[in-house]
């Protein structure tokens, strides 16, 4: 055998031809997941990504999120594009959100009266077991119905494993400190689950776990991606909240906040050792834009959109051609029908305590029509703020053919009786002073209409006892017939010439039945029957009055109509009160007939300043009024510059104007606000009869601070009249 020698140039030609194939395939486009951090509103960053991630043409293979990364990531799998949830978050209310009831405006007059003298968030469940509170601040409702309509879950139920995208949520077992990666089953239930801030929002029972904010556990899941779809490029974007500094870090709830932020920074700090030079990872100075700023969260998106731009060359690595990523986009979304779904089934899924035909018939879809889901969820909305429930949601399923509207009632877990407290302090720093502890017992759903009992008690200045019962006549609550007894001692004091002249012991008892109607969200009107009788005893000072003692019987009517959006620093909205009684019978002296009406508004001017007009007027249209029923003037927003009940007159009428401007904005979930006020008060008084040197125009005029809490609203202000000494005051709790 010859070995001949091959010409070098031979061996380069070669060479070239057996590599002409590996030249010739385009690059393996890399493996790509998307990582979306918690951080609450500061999430509103991750519209500003995923838009530029889109005009890059960039498609990712797999998600993964966190709280509000979970509620972003989750519909991005789902389809919604960022323009379209740029759209859903500028039309939300976020106030509103982080509040379950309906707007004030839009509850019953019976739910607000009881929630305008006892806290809401001080209601316990009296069970077998003693007391039991709530789990969160909020049971997140109006949370999860926005995400309801955000995925349109009015399509179908979404399950997170029928997704075009392998999408991972995570949560924290609070029962266990387990990190849970939600992978399958209900993705509006693994949304509200991931967002659950402990204490501020109720945990979430799912498959066996108690979850909540899964930023306490892996608030950037970025070995999630690489788990989940073998991601060889991660995209991470942390915006979770910076460490505080010392000179921040004062007081206990900044003590709470800084602690959270430890837990959660040490878990980040573990998923960032994770990331190669390969990876892109993004965090956007949001600067003073915290968790709780949801109204600032496009600001976040444009600063997140700056962040992902700066990343532009690293990014345009993978990006694909135009025809690939309409391919994978059209994947991804699919077009929603013309129409809505026509539903042919309404169910609601079994409860305890609550009647399910009740349930049924406050709800007005229709079977056979197309379902409305903004009546829907407003509708739901109001069921709940009723107070007999921790949640309301729907789904949509088909089943052989038919389309089936699943109402999902979950009763509250420390129901259906309940403890209420509240209590109001008051002081003008001089003389008069009181205070106010009471609480109420009430236990719903007697029968099928909802009949309740409600007992009340209170101790301090005023003290007494009441109870009712009250019994719907219809399962849709328009007609009413209440039954109810009280029994109260107060101090009254009186004045003669702007000197405190004597304090009476003033014992009082009623008993009574009404028979009503609900008008709807606007209002109560109502007829009964009234026995009072009532005494006066000398406590101190000189003997004006002589120990007096009265009963009295007769015809009530009344009508109360409440558009207040608030109930104490309304910033829109109107309210009247028309209240008569006619005494048909009375053991001291010939009968009579009283009449009070009051009409009042709140007209925004703008979006932090409000004019609030009141009129008012009592008088006697038929004979002479006893002295325990004369009008009583002076007080908070009654004559101001006088003291509570100063002037009594047998007619009256009152006027006022005041201005509002709301210093601080609410804060979420708090509900917190601060704000200014002016007031021009001005009474008319017909025939005073204990302060003869008012009788004709009486003026207050002053300012004061306001703000609400929960415990109430508080009220810091000072009133002056011509010739009189001005007065402070100061106010908290409620009426």
């Amino acid at each position: 055998m010859v070995l001949r020698a091959v010409p070098l140039y031979a061996c380069l030609a070669a060479a070239l031809v057996a590599a002409v194939p590996a030249f010739a395939q385009p690059a393996r486009r890399p493996v790509v997941g998307l990582v979306l951090g918690g951080g609450g509103a500061r999430g509103g960053a991750h519209l500003g990504v995923l838009e530029v991630l889109e005009d890059l043409r960039i498609p990712v293979d797999c998600i993964s999120g966190t709280s509000m990364g979970a509620l972003v990531g989750g519909a991005y799998a789902a389809g919604i594009s960022p323009k379209e949830m740029r759209e859903k978050i500028e039309k939300t209310d976020w106030d509103a959100m982080f509040d379950d009831s309906a707007s004030r405006d839009l509850q019953n007059l019976r739910r607000r009266t009881f929630d305008d003298r006892f806290f809401s968030g001080l209601e316990f469940g009296v069970t077998d077991d003693g007391l039991k509170y709530r789990e969160g601040a909020i049971a997140g409702e109006k949370i999860k119905l926005f995400f309801s309509d955000l995925v349109r879950a009015d399509l179908g139920e979404k399950n997170i494993e029928q997704l075009h995208l392998p999408l991972t949520l995570i949560a924290s077992d609070i029962v266990t400190g387990e990190r849970v990666a939600m992978r399958s089953g209900s993705l509006t239930s693994a949304m509200r689950a991931s967002m659950s801030v402990p204490g501020a929002i109720a945990p979430v029972q799912r498959e066996g776990h108690k979850l909540v904010d899964g930023g306490l556990v892996d608030n950037v899941p970025i070995q999630e991606v690489r788990d989940r779809c073998k991601a060889e490029v991660v995209i991470a974007i942390n915006v979770g909240s910076p460490m505080l500094k010392g000179d921040q870090v004062a007081g206990a709830v900044s003590v709470v906040a800084q602690m959270v932020n430890l837990l959660t920074e040490q878990n980040v700090q573990k998923s960032l050792s994770l990331l190669t030079p390969r990876d892109i990872y993004m965090r956007p100075e949001l600067g003073t834009i915290s968790a709780m700023d949801f109204g600032r969260q496009l600001e976040a998106a444009e600063i997140g959109k700056q962040a992902a731009l700066a990343q532009a060359d690293k990014l345009r690595v993978l990006s694909v051609p135009p025809d690939q990523y309409a391919a994978w986009r059209s994947q991804l979304q699919k077009e929603p029908p013309a129409t809505r779904p026509v539903i042919d089934e309404i169910q609601v899924a079994d409860t305890r305590f609550v009647n399910k035909e009740e349930l049924r018939a406050n709800v007005s879809q229709k079977e056979g029509g197309e379902l409305d889901t903004k009546k829907l969820a407003d509708e739901l909305v109001l069921i709940y703020s009723r107070g007999d429930l921790s949640g309301l949601d729907y789904t949509v399923l088909t089943e052989r053919e038919k389309t089936i509207l699943k109402l999902v009632p979950v009763e509250k877990p420390w129901g259906p009786d309940y403890v209420r407290f509240g209590f109001n302090a008051a002081t003008d720093f001089r003389i008069d002073s009181s205070f106010n502890l009471r609480a109420a017992y009430r236990k719903t759903w007697l029968n099928a209409f909802g009949a309740e009992f409600v007992a009340t008690g209170q101790l301090g200045t005023t003290q007494g006892i009441a109870a009712e019962f009250y019994q719907p006549m219809d399962y849709r609550q328009v007609s009413f017939v209440r039954p109810y007894a009280s029994g109260a001692s107060r101090i009254e004091t009186l004045y003669y010439n702007g000197e405190r002249l004597a304090e009476y012991r003033v014992p009082e008892y009623r008993f009574g039945i009404d028979v009503g109607a609900n008008l709807g969200i606007y209002g109560q009107a109502k007829v009964g029957w009234l026995e009072k009788k009532s005494e006066a005893h000398l406590e101190t000072g000189t003997p004006f009055l002589p120990d007096l003692a009265s009963r009295v019987g007769g015809i009530t009517a009344s009508l109360a109509i409440d558009q207040y959006n608030f109930a104490f620093f309304p910033t829109k909205g109107y309210k009247v009160d028309v209240d008569y009684f006619d005494v048909r019978h009375a053991s001291s002296g010939p009968s009579y007939s009283r009449l009070e009406a009051s009409a009042s508004a709140a007209i925004p001017i703008t979006d932090r300043l409000s004019f609030l007009p009141t009129l008012a007027g009592g008088n006697t249209p038929r004979g002479a009024l006893s002295s325990d029923s004369l009008f009583a003037l002076g007080g908070l927003h009654r004559l101001s510059a006088f003291a509570p009940g100063q002037i009594l007159t047998d007619e009256y009428t009152y006027g006022s104007a005041r201005l509002e401007y709301r210093l601080l904005r609410p804060i979420p979930v708090l509900g917190l606000s601060v704000l200014a006020g002016l007031a021009y008060e001005r009474a008319h008084v017909k025939n005073p009869i204990n302060e003869p040197s008012l009788r004709g125009n009486i003026d207050s005029y002053g300012g004061y601070l306001g703000a609400t809490t929960p415990i109430g609203p508080i009220y810091f202000g000072w009133s002056g009249t011509q010739d009189r000494r001005g007065r402070v005051y100061f106010f908290i709790g409620t009426p």
